[in-house]
């Protein structure tokens, strides 16, 4: 295994966030210090769903140099059909490498849309076919309904190789936060073994209350620049505190978080991830158990490598354009597809 650090941008002093990173968090106010170690009491009937959907639909700048065709169509998976947008460079007639993209958002949030840009800037880099389908949101389409709809997805991709310009045995999945844990999902579940490639953005790979991992998920396990502590634990503990709401708005009756189907940390079985590609936030709530799923790939001698981007935390990806380590991170992912 491969782990390759990428150094901050803007700051020089260790284990604290990249300059922008806390400029945007210091503009939020004060952190929640009292709410740090307290047990979550927020009703889940009291949650705004919309405010929280809305907060999800940030779009990062388009900074392709070259014309991307996009085109939507209506795919039918199972007893419904799904939206699906296909990026693709302009040009070249021969087959080309498809990636399927799966944006984040909790499972209960996001869209195709809001990562349109990140998928244009993909398309461009790798000169492959980008699809990314508009999966079912939860609460009102609750697990396995979106990990359906990915599989759905990767089905019609292989069935429609052709008329897409792809060639089938050069598919590659992607996804980044939930994306990037319905992408794992995926792989596992894929028992025909269509994927050769996954490159995963901080996926949320333990869908667990932190108090019940396995591992001891804890605040304790980062290195924190001391002056700025507060604010590195503050953002932490948002998604500490969002992995409860997601426990409850994504996962129904009759499932469980622990499970392996669910939570890929704990999948008993990774004989079919393909070489993974983990990219990871030096302050993401998820990065503790992403540690663990690769330790796992290790001892099952899965091939698996890392990219570790110091001094960030989760939803970095969201930015490209204001924060050139997103732009960067595409650009990696390119290179991986380019060697598919």
């Amino acid at each position: 295994m491969s782990t390759y650090t990428k150094k901050k941008i803007e700051e020089t002093i260790p284990h604290a966030f990249e300059k922008k990173v806390l400029e945007r968090e210091m503009a939020k106010g004060e952190p929640r210090v009292d709410l740090f170690y307290k047990k979550n009491e927020t009703k889940m009937e009291d949650l705004n769903l919309n405010v929280l959907r809305t907060e999800m639909k940030r779009e990062g700048m388009d900074i392709t140099t070259e014309e991307i065709q996009e085109n939507r169509k209506l795919i039918p998976v199972e007893d419904h059909m799904i939206q699906i947008t296909i990026y693709k460079k302009k040009g070249s007639k021969e087959k080309r490498k498809a990636v399927l993209f799966i944006h984040g958002g909790g499972f209960f949030g996001g869209d195709v849309q809001t990562k349109g840009n990140q998928c244009r800037y993909l398309a461009e880099q790798s000169d492959a076919v980008v699809i990314s389908p508009e999966y079912r949101l939860a609460p009102e389409t609750p697990y396995p309904g979106p990990l359906n709809d990915v599989m759905g997805t990767l089905d019609w991709i292989e069935e429609h190789a052709e008329e897409l310009g792809i060639d089938k045995e050069k598919i590659a999945i992607s996804g980044e936060s939930a994306g990037g844990t319905l992408a794992v999902n995926c792989c596992l579940a894929d028992d025909e073994n269509r994927i050769k490639l996954a490159l995963i953005v901080y996926g949320a790979l333990d869908l667990l209350p932190a108090e019940q991992t396995k591992y001891g998920w804890n605040y304790s396990k980062y290195e924190m620049y001391p002056e700025q502590k507060d604010y590195i634990m503050n953002r932490l503990f948002r998604f500490k505190e969002m992995t409860e709401f997601i426990q409850n708005l994504y996962i129904g009756n009759g499932y469980n978080a622990g499970d392996g189907d669910i939570s890929p940390v704990y999948a008993e079985d990774v004989s079919r991830m393909p070489k993974t590609v983990m990219i990871e936030a030096e302050f993401d709530y998820f990065r503790l158990s992403n540690e663990e799923f690769v330790k796992k790939l290790q001892e099952n001698e899965k091939d698996v490598e890392v990219i570790l981007y110091e001094g960030l935390d989760h939803g970095f990806f969201d930015r490209l354009g204001m924060l050139p380590q997103t732009a960067d991170c595409i650009e990696e992912m390119a290179k991986y597809v380019k060697e598919m």
